[in-house]
């Protein structure tokens, strides 16, 4: 179990809307409504799920948030919601929300939408990698890569590469930069395959009820994707924490979003298997208690001048331990693993070592 203000609210879960904290209680605990109002913070894939309370909660601060979307019309649509509902919540009233066209399966497509935010922005306080996708059936990217590891990893590496300096340029003393990175628990799955990415060479799961018939599995290529999530914080953190700018990972908790019912079936079929349980079904969070910890890493104070840590329950995890739950694996701060993904990362989304 993480540590934490929160611990106690996640000792005893009881399911969605239970006692666990939602992202809106996080903001109010913290006493953030319009104190914010000098920073920005930039939300990939704002428009459905925990991002989309991400981006509602987040604003409440007074911050100006921008969020990352595929769709205009979906934007747009969501942008209108946030303004009606600015009518009956005063703390929505003088949110500043905008959106930036940007596909995480196209490299051509974050880069436009990195110098789009760069034209409308000169300053960034926080990046929050929250946009992907999970345990859908073999697809490739418009660039060639993996799909589940270039939407969910590649396009996040470029994104702050591209958006590296102006986080470094819009830390200060009072409040560091940060970059948040949604992984998962799901990162228990897989740990990074080096060479064998898209899985041409059949993986056997660590876990045999996750093995599924044919030459890729969903479940590995997802988990490895959230290790490369954690590594990715981790290696931000190492490379520029000691510059102003830190870095977290984190896992929400596992919640129904509304692409849950979209994984591949054969998935669906072994989480209805995992998940049968009363204590499992239980864990369960909402929609809003799994914004939670995100909206918590992105502005808690209590992780000013801190990095490289994993994070649930509104908490720094610790080390997972057989037989109980949460955690995170051993493989999660592999520092050698870490630095080669940097590396390879780079290499694919065509940019230069920077170190």
């Amino acid at each position: 179990m993480a540590k934490g203000s929160y611990t106690k609210h996640h000792e005893s879960p009881d399911g969605p809307g239970d006692a666990r904290p939602t992202a809106a209680q996080i903001i109010k605990d913290l006493d953030l409504v319009d104190k914010l109002s000098d920073k920005t913070i930039l939300v990939t894939g704002g428009t459905d799920g925990l991002g989309k309370d991400t981006v509602r909660q987040l604003a409440k601060t007074g911050a100006h948030v921008f969020f990352t979307a595929r769709n205009p019309a979906k934007a747009d649509k969501v942008l209108q919601e946030f303004a009606d509902e600015g009518k009956t919540d005063l703390d929505l009233k003088h949110a500043r929300i905008e959106w930036i066209e940007m596909d995480n399966n196209s490299l051509k497509s974050v880069k436009a939408g990195a110098e789009d935010f760069l034209k409308r922005s000169d300053r960034l306080n926080v990046l929050l990698c929250n946009a992907a996708i999970g345990n859908v059936p073999y697809h490739k990217s418009e660039d060639g890569f993996e799909g589940t590891f270039a939407i969910n990893h590649l396009a996040h590496v470029a994104l702050f590469q591209y958006l590296k300096d102006i986080l470094l340029k819009s830390s200060s003393p009072s409040f560091q930069s940060r970059v948040v990175v949604v992984a998962s628990a799901a990162h228990g799955f897989s740990s990074v395959h080096f060479g064998n990415l898209d899985q041409k060479q059949p993986i056997k799961p660590m876990i045999p009820l996750l093995a599924i018939d044919g030459p890729y599995n969903p479940i590995i290529s997802y988990g490895q994707s959230k290790t490369a999530n954690i590594w990715f914080a981790n290696e931000i953190d190492r490379r520029y924490g000691s510059k102003g700018l830190r870095a977290v990972s984190l896992h929400p908790g596992a919640i129904r979003t509304p692409g849950f019912h979209k994984q591949d079936p054969r998935v669906l079929a072994i989480f209805d298997v995992m998940m049968a349980s009363d204590a499992a079904q239980k864990s369960f969070k909402s929609i809003q208690q799994g914004a939670a910890t995100q909206v918590w890493a992105a502005v808690s104070k209590d992780l000013e001048g801190k990095g490289g840590v994993y994070l649930e329950d509104c908490g720094q995890a610790e080390a997972a331990v057989q037989g109980a739950s949460g955690g995170y694996q051993p493989w999660a701060f592999d520092e050698a693993g870490q630095k080669r993904l940097w590396a390879e990362s780079l290499e694919m989304v065509g940019m230069k070592e920077d170190e």
